[in-house]
């Protein structure tokens, strides 16, 4: 295995986890405190306004975030067209979040490479 990187946040914190690299800022470093920042700025920048709220997190972090806004005490219909919508199956399962869960598998309707 290759050394580690030290030039992605020489200053940071080290991270502890299975998931996270050395390819990623450590939540707790002032290089990702200073990058919510900038994206806090740039956003009340181009949307003009007062406040806004940066959530961050990884991917199945803001899957739920969906599942939970979305899909709480309501039918909801997943698409299984890839392996995210196993994923979207899991979350909605574990929280026990929607009312009833339907499931259809997506093809195409040609095989052509153009085909929807």
């Amino acid at each position: 295995m290759p050394a580690l990187r030290d030039d992605i946040d020489p200053d940071g914190l080290l991270e502890y986890s299975v998931v996270f690299s050395d390819r990623s800022l450590n939540s707790m470093s002032d290089a990702f405190g200073q990058v919510m920042r900038d994206i806090s700025r740039i956003m009340k920048t181009a949307y003009a306004a007062a406040s806004v709220a940066v959530v961050p997190g990884g991917g199945t972090y803001g899957m739920e975030a969906i599942a939970r806004q979305f899909t709480t005490d309501a039918n909801v219909l997943v698409i299984r067209n890839g392996w995210f919508s196993f994923r979207w199956s899991q979350i909605i399962e574990a929280g026990r979040l929607a009312t009833s869960t339907t499931v259809l598998a997506a093809r195409q309707l040609e095989d052509t490479s153009d085909a929807p």
